[in-house]
């Protein structure tokens, strides 16, 4: 729950929206906004955001069926409030009494899937990445000048906290990488140490001799080496890393 009396101006506030995923981290999000919106509004509230990561594959994390549906149309059609705000431009206010008339479909979009108000607030993100929230009512004029305030001051809280999220889950996985580059130095290096005593060759020599295993084999020279290294007394050694987790 969120309580009614945050300040979404104050400098610091940031949302624990940290997941497994960066879809994860989205959805947190929708269901963070819809709870805070709804409260500043006194009306229920339905929330979407749509990230679009730098490959330009976009995935729309939804608090319902209806608001994500339209959000996935908007954003695919490329003519409503959501698709605008990906582009990052103003932030668009639309209610039933008000609509912007340079999108002719999306009013009767709006309301077969059971809205009457919407407004979509860009986000600022980094590194290649786009996202949109996209707040929808079922009660007309809605987000009036006192709740767009709110929900504005809200958006950049959410595209700070998403913003640190995204790069939560960029270290966590530049982590796994290293692990893994680390887990499979150590076990070429062990191999390449045993064929050295076998054969009393180089470390060139020993590495040349398992690369030709690997093409004849068809596969990755970690796992020629893991092979080789489960027949010993000792097995696969551990690295460091994996010692201490």
């Amino acid at each position: 729950m969120i309580d009614q009396q945050v300040d979404w101006r104050a400098s610091g506030v940031l949302l624990d929206i940290r997941g497994h995923s960066e879809a994860a981290s989205a959805c947190a999000l929708a269901r963070i906004a819809a709870s805070a919106v709804r409260d500043i509004a006194g009306s229920p509230v339905e929330s979407t955001v749509t990230l679009v990561r730098p490959d330009g594959n976009p995935f729309t994390a939804a608090t319902t069926d209806g608001a994500g549906g339209l959000s996935r149309w908007d954003q695919l059609a490329g003519r409503g409030p959501t698709s605008r705000a990906l582009g990052g431009r103003l932030t668009i206010f639309l209610n039933v009494h008000g609509l912007d008339t340079r999108w002719q479909e999306y009013p009767a979009s709006l309301r077969a899937a059971g809205f009457r108000s919407t407004v979509a607030v860009p986000l600022k993100l980094e590194h290649g990445y786009r996202a949109a929230l996209t707040l929808y009512s079922a009660e007309t004029n809605v987000f009036t000048p006192v709740v767009a305030t709110q929900a504005l001051a809200f958006s950049e809280v959410a595209a700070k906290s998403l913003v640190l999220a995204l790069q939560v889950r960029a270290g966590l996985a530049h982590s796994a990488e290293l692990r893994a580059a680390l887990a499979s130095r150590t076990a070429i290096n062990t191999a390449c140490g045993v064929i050295m005593g076998q054969n009393q060759c180089s470390y060139e020599a020993a590495f040349q001799i398992l690369t030709l295993a690997s093409n004849h084999r068809n596969l990755a020279i970690r796992d020629v080496a893991e092979g080789m290294l489960r027949t010993l007394p000792g097995g696969v050694p551990a690295t460091h890393v994996q010692q201490r987790a």
